[in-house]
């Protein structure tokens, strides 16, 4: 089965790869054909199975971008990280990876879930779903946050939204780039008013006036 292994430090997806490569006599086998930190270049290698790393460092993209990138192309993802960021690590089981270990498992739970993510299965641990009951799914918005949603996702322009909350344009623009941030973080796009308003009504946010 040929792996790509991307993260962004080189100790660790060595060490992953010279793991993988020595025991290549047990089954299944695994043959590395990249080890590096960019998604694409793991897709070009024709990788058949991902291990990804859930942060790629300083002005990498979310990890949910990357899972899309890395299922799109027909790649079965596992992701994997020191640390258990909940909300992250959720968005990208919403965009389709099968799986996560944290990089203190053994290598026979590694190789447990390789297995089941190239089976297509999921690969549910224990950490996952722990990881998954503690993940809000719905993001923690400030009271001028959520004003600024509220007025501009029920139709107000964004002058008015300024002008109802007694601020700056600039300052009501502020607001609803940091309720947008923040169910990007989610996994959640709300760029469009329509999308913003669909989320805000979910969330229940509209239910007060």
């Amino acid at each position: 089965m040929k792996i790509g292994i991307v993260d962004d430090h080189e100790l660790v997806r060595e060490g992953l790869a010279a793991l993988l490569t020595a025991n290549s006599q047990i089954k299944p086998s695994f043959e590395v054909v990249y080890s590096g930190g960019v998604v694409t270049e793991a897709i070009n290698a024709q990788s058949e199975i991902a291990l990804l790393d859930v942060d790629l460092g300083p002005n990498s993209e979310p990890v949910y971008r990357n899972v899309e990138l890395l299922t799109n192309a027909g790649i079965p993802t596992l992701l994997m990280s020191a640390n258990d960021d909940a909300h992250a690590i959720r968005s990208g089981i919403l965009k389709g990876a099968l799986g996560f270990i944290p990089k203190r498992v053994s290598y026979l739970n590694l190789t447990e879930a390789l297995s089941t993510a190239i089976a297509g299965e999921i690969y549910l641990s224990v950490d996952l779903a722990a990881i998954l009951n503690s993940a809000r799914e719905k993001p923690e918005l400030s009271p001028r946050e959520t004003d600024a949603l509220k007025l501009y996702a029920t139709g107000l322009t964004l002058n008015a939204v300024a002008r109802r909350m007694e601020i700056s344009p600039h300052t009501a623009k502020e607001y609803l780039d940091r309720v947008r941030a923040k169910y990007a973080h989610l996994g959640r796009e709300a760029r469009t008013r329509t999308e913003l308003y669909a989320a805000a009504r979910d969330d229940g946010f509209l239910e007060t006036d």
